[in-house]
């Protein structure tokens, strides 16, 4: 079970905490290949922890090493990740983290840290918050060999500790779920912990909706703005937060600009003006 049922009550949640604790520092991990590298002998051990169902047990197993058709036409029974797109998966994922990580963090990190300590993981992403550089660098030595046991890695090139507080606004940010994290200071001149929308995410936002619009230029306009509007819904939902309202509006004009040249293309003599368009 994760954590958090969605990623929004994550990002919620880190926010929140961030804002009221002391913490200096941030170890932004990232997991090198997480569900291909979940190991099926840890996984079933874990799993017999809370079930004492054999048949369910056998059957889990079973579909782990479900046969995998090569190029070459040769069948292989992997030993470790889970089948890509499996409606288990998610779930079987949560469950080797919780294990892996999150009570490994509870039990014996954070009791043993100096300062405050806190983590927050939603699937296989998680941040880890720390008071003090020390406790942050010993916990970042200490991970890589508790996941070296279960055969899992970091991405080197992907994972850091940054310095994250309130005393150096504006220095250092760092990404979670599509936002970045950002202290700044509100309208009252209090602190608090800005949002907003990741660029990574933004521009691979327009490459998408680029494609969908290529996908349905050719129909009725009527039914391409009734998708457009479930499409931006959507959108919205997710990352209409306070103070991320810039970005909102930066996503909004671009994908107007999109559709507008794609709806142009349904004919070779020009459909719109953009000012009137827009």
């Amino acid at each position: 079970r994760p954590e958090f049922a969605l990623a929004k009550d994550a990002i919620k949640d880190l926010s929140a905490t961030l804002a009221r604790g002391s913490y200096g520092y941030i170890l932004d991990a990232d997991l090198q290949g997480f569900f291909d590298h979940i190991d099926h002998r840890w996984l079933i051990k874990m799993l017999e922890e809370r079930i004492d169902d054999k048949p369910f047990i056998h059957l889990i197993n079973k579909w782990l090493k479900a046969g995998i058709l090569s190029t070459d036409g040769k069948v292989l029974h992997p030993v470790t990740g889970t089948p890509q797109g499996g409606i288990v998966s998610p779930i079987l994922a949560n469950i080797y983290l919780h294990y892996v990580l999150d009570l490994w963090f509870q039990k014996k990190v954070k009791p043993n840290c100096k300062g405050e300590a806190y983590l927050c993981r939603y699937a296989d992403d998680f941040i880890c918050a720390f008071r003090f550089r020390d406790d942050a660098e010993e916990f970042y030595s200490a991970l890589i060999r508790r996941l070296d046991k279960f055969g899992l890695s970091l991405s080197p090139d992907k994972s850091r500790i940054i310095r994250f507080s309130r005393f150096e606004k504006g220095t250092n940010y760092f990404e979670f779920l599509g936002f970045e994290f950002r202290w700044g200071t509100s309208r009252k001149g209090k602190d608090m912990i800005k949002l907003r929308t990741s660029r990574k995410k933004l521009l691979a936002s327009w490459i998408k909706f680029s494609l969908w619009c290529r996908k349905c230029r050719n129909l009725r306009l009527r039914r391409i703005f009734k998708l457009l509007n479930a499409k931006l819904r959507g959108y919205y939902n997710y990352y209409g937060v306070i103070g991320n309202f810039a970005s909102l509006q930066e996503f909004f004009r671009q994908a107007m600009r999109i559709l507008y040249k794609w709806l142009n293309r349904r004919s070779q003599k020009r459909s719109f003006c953009y000012s009137i368009f827009n």
